[in-house]
């Protein structure tokens, strides 16, 4: 259950500071970070058939699509990283927000096999 909590924490950690960096230092004309963490993401995880990348999180940097989690039943699947992280906050006001929000309540989303589309079961991440 830790693990679970770490996970969440570290990717909502991570998307925020990506996204107040992205805002402070980005050129909004120039998006390269996003194809680099793509083509990373590929090169470091295995990628299904609909080209999404699947595995256990080995960077916080680098986070595939679907990662591996372990569902409120005991089966081994996959989450939608996006489905942790949330939808991409406009200002860094949303973001704090955003984060706030995540870590007050408990958050229940799909569990996947590797495809990213056949739901196998749900996953509960906990922030008490």
């Amino acid at each position: 259950m830790n693990l679970k909590r770490l996970l969440v924490a570290t990717l909502t950690a991570t998307a925020t500071i990506i996204v107040i960096s992205a805002s402070v230092f980005g050129d909004k004309s120039n998006d390269s970070f996003e194809p680099n963490t793509a083509q990373e993401a590929q090169e470091l995880y295995p990628v299904n058939e609909s080209g999404q990348t699947y595995g256990k999180s080995l960077d916080p940097l680098v986070i595939p699509d679907l990662i591996l989690a372990e569902g409120t039943d005991g089966k081994t699947g996959y989450v939608l990283s996006s489905d942790l992280v949330g939808t991409d906050p406009a200002t860094p006001e949303d973001a704090v927000k955003q984060q706030l929000a995540q870590e007050q309540d408990d958050q229940v989303i799909p569990l996947y096999e590797k495809d990213g589309k056949t739901v196998i079961g749900q996953f509960k991440s906990t922030n008490n």
